[in-house]
């Protein structure tokens, strides 16, 4: 039998197992979308994928191991944080410079070479965006699961599901208010005209998919209902208690 030294050695070696295999994925995903795929399809989907989507989620599912692994006062592996914060940022670089030499006028066209330089700093970007999808996409997915597990043993309340249910109901509208509205703006600007289509105002913006836009309007609806329809039941028997 292994005594407790042994047992934490194992642990961390099976959450670095956990995030190499994470990290060796998303490098094979980005592989096959910058190195075989066609770069020019769909608007340059493949390579905006391989730069954001791609690292983004990887590293939201890296930071979910190791906010599990502090929740449970554990120490995280330093290979862990390399392996997210260095080997995965250079390996989706690697993947670029097949990519460039595949389809140089792609990246480079009528721009100075030095423009390429925006290629590594874009891919960070990209990786620091996890924590942006962790927070609202794997953190409420692995809180539901923690919470919907607990309730089957009887060890929590069904209120414990509004949080995480809320915070992924943000994600999804995020997501698609995303897809469904294109402002041509950016910052306040891009706020507003966003504020503007959910309202139906006149605005420079362009619905790009009508029926995403009324998903965003309809969970928007629910949850306002959710929290406003018990408030508004509570004051109106303490006001009929009062009389």
């Amino acid at each position: 039998m292994s005594g407790p030294g042994g047992t934490v050695q194992e642990e961390r070696r099976a959450a670095i197992r956990s995030v190499a295999a994470i990290v060796v994925v998303a490098l094979a995903i980005n592989g096959l979308l910058l190195a075989v795929l066609d770069l020019k399809d769909d608007d340059g989907a493949a390579p905006i994928i391989a730069m954001f989507g791609v690292p983004a989620l990887a590293s939201a599912l890296v930071i979910q191991i190791i906010m599990s692994r502090l929740s449970e006062r554990r120490r995280v592996p330093a290979p862990v944080l390399w392996l997210m914060l260095a080997v995965l940022p250079f390996g989706t670089l690697l993947g670029f410079v097949v990519a460039i030499a595949r389809e140089p006028e792609y990246f480079i066209g009528e721009e100075s070479p030095w423009m390429l330089v925006w290629v590594p700093i874009l891919i960070c970007v990209g990786v620091m965006l996890g924590a942006v999808v962790w927070f609202f996409l794997v953190f409420p997915l692995a809180s539901l699961m923690r919470v919907i597990r607990l309730l089957s043993r009887g060890e929590a309340k069904p209120a414990a599901l509004i949080m995480p249910l809320v915070l992924l109901t943000l994600g999804v509208v995020c997501v698609v208010g995303g897809l469904s509205v294109s402002t041509g703006e950016i910052g306040r600007r891009a706020e507003t005209q966003i504020i503007a289509a959910f309202f139906g105002l006149p605005g420079t913006y362009d619905v790009i998919w009508e029926p995403g836009l009324w998903i965003v309007r309809a969970i928007v609806a629910v949850i306002v209902a959710t929290f406003a329809v018990p408030a508004l039941a509570a004051r109106l028997r303490t006001r009929a208690d009062a009389r």
